[in-house]
């Protein structure tokens, strides 16, 4: 029998016994703390083996139900300790805890997660699993947590393998991308036809005008694939708890990107801005609460009922508060159940289709902001989600900062190293400062490192992370021992960190960087950061 058929088996017993039974939380001497004493249900030693079993199994166990954490093993009592200061409960730990693992679903009833824990002795990282049972007719959940650290890194991989899965979103995502990748391809393809059709007849290709729409028609489609690539990449970043100014507009245009497969098929989306001030807080953390918000509006109105159904994103100031609204046209909330929305693994939706974690992790992110969530909802009426953040504290005698506009930089002519192991990119990227700066292309790191050492004049140079042979990270810390007058002169080209040791290296570097893919005008806005006219 595995832990978690036994983990079940017990739950089984104590839901017969039709009360909830609270296991002491145990310090590591080995007493109990701040939690009531267990309400014993049997005496039978059968019970008594598998609590056992549980008590010493070497990894953290827990099940919840009814917004209590109703079992948790010494093992998790030990994860759970408090560190001074911390005057939270093990069950507001334990959601915190959740709230950070990313968890995906990747079955029915079953969904996954990772989260790294970095206080003494040292950092681990843990795998988050959390399964959904019915017990006694009502819905309980069971979490495991296994330690990585000591994990060969092939089954970690593995792992990891299995939990980039995001189901439902990805296929949305992958709907998305497609649509304009299709008009690209198609587009190109025309336009390289049409061009040989107009050079063998004799004319100039250049004044065909239906080949000059279907090269915009390109870099149209090839700007809507690289602004979803954009979205996706800033919800999948790792948590870090980053504080920056985060513009809320802009994180609701993203999420609405991700979720839009759930959206079109349901309902209009109304937007009503504000163009309210920033806040501080981690991007990719609120990016979560609003998807999470969107998702669930989406959810609430049936498939078909667009143009019907609506969904409205409202922005507003209150005093010193940022307000944010999701208000949808769907089912509603009862008032029997509004009271607990934000309860840990409460949830309306049936057995194995929902774990009740995600308003309740929503609550958890919004209020480590310092902010507030709340709801009003009528049955058959709709709900209104509601969230409040502090505006950013500015400078006094400064104004506020509107968001940045793209626009035309004009600089003078430059000597720019591209380091890149892709051919075609740096095919393509001759092609396109051609007249307008001079371009030495690198294959490589080694390659870059042996044009460095002949010659390092240069005014910018762009340099891929993810490299073989020599990183570039490599080539960074070459540049800084050997030509440290290229250091504030030197930026990442990144199309995304996708290995542990990369996304730690961008997490400390404090340079210059642009994501991949850029335009003509942001490597001009960069060279005149480096050298203003």
């Amino acid at each position: 029998m595995t832990r978690q058929e036994a983990f079940v088996v017990a739950a089984q017993a104590r839901a017969r016994g039709n009360q909830p039974y609270h296991c002491p939380a145990h310090s590591p001497d080995g007493s109990a703390r701040d939690s009531p004493q267990p309400v014993t249900t049997s005496s039978t030693p059968s019970y008594d083996l598998l609590l056992a079993l549980l008590e010493a199994a070497p990894e953290p166990i827990a099940l919840l139900g009814n917004g209590q954490l109703l079992f948790g093993n010494r093992k998790l009592a030990e994860l759970l300790a408090p560190t001074p200061g911390d005057e939270r409960s093990q069950m507001a730990r334990l959601l915190a805890l959740l709230g950070r693992a990313n968890l995906t679903r990747d079955e029915s009833s079953v969904q996954r997660g990772r989260v790294e824990l970095r206080h003494a002795p040292g950092s681990r990282e843990l795998e988050v699993t959390v399964i959904t049972i019915g017990l006694a007719g009502r819905p309980f959940n069971a979490v495991f947590l296994r330690d990585l650290t000591q994990v060969p890194r092939a089954d970690r991989h593995s792992q990891a393998d299995r939990l980039t899965s995001l189901g439902r979103l990805a296929a949305g995502i992958a709907h998305e991308i497609n649509n304009p990748l299709s008009y690209v391809l198609g587009s190109l393809e025309f336009a390289e036809r049409a061009f040989e059709d107009a050079r063998e007849a004799g004319g100039d290709p250049l004044r065909d005008r239906s080949i000059v729409d279907a090269l915009d028609n390109a870099r149209e489609g090839a700007e809507r694939v690289r602004l979803i690539v954009r979205d996706l990449m800033a919800f999948a970043r790792p948590v870090t708890e980053s504080k920056q100014l985060v513009n809320l507009e802009s994180v609701l245009d993203s999420m609405v990107s991700l979720a839009w497969n759930e959206i079109r098929h349901r309902a209009r989306l109304v937007k009503r801005y504000s163009r309210v001030p920033a806040v501080v807080g981690d991007e990719s953390r609120l990016g979560q609460v609003f998807l999470n918000l969107i998702v669930n509006a989406a959810q609430s109105i049936d498939e078909g009922a667009s143009p019907q159904g609506a969904i409205t994103l409202s922005t507003a100031v209150q005093g010193d508060r940022v307000v944010v609204e999701v208000t949808d046209t769907g089912a509603g909330i009862g008032d029997q159940h509004l009271p607990h929305v934000f309860e840990p693994f409460f949830t309306t939706k049936p057995i194995g289709k929902g774990t009740g974690l995600g308003l309740a992790i929503c609550q958890t992110i919004v209020a480590s902001h310092g902010g507030e969530i709340d709801v009003k909802s009528d049955q058959g009426q709709g709900a209104t989600f509601r969230v409040s953040l502090p505006v950013a504290e500015q400078p006094q005698g400064e104004s506020r900062a509107e968001p940045a506009q793209a626009s035309e930089v004009n600089v003078r002519r430059a000597r720019i190293l591209i380091i890149d192991d892709e051919p075609l990119l740096g095919q393509t990227l001759t092609f396109a400062f051609s007249g307008r700066h001079d371009i030495v292309l690198a294959s490589s790191g080694r390659e870059a490192l042996r044009r460095l050492g002949e010659d390092a004049r240069f005014d910018l140079v762009l340099c891929d992370l993810m490299m073989p042979d020599v990183s570039g990270p490599k080539v960074f810390e070459a540049v800084e021992r050997d030509h440290p007058e290229l250091v504030p002169r030197f930026a990442f080209m990144s199309g995304g960190a996708f290995t542990e040791r990369a996304q730690e290296f961008l997490e400390s570097y404090s340079g210059r960087r642009i994501d991949k893919p850029f335009t003509i005008a942001d490597v001009e806005r960069l060279l005149a950061e480096i050298r203003p006219c």
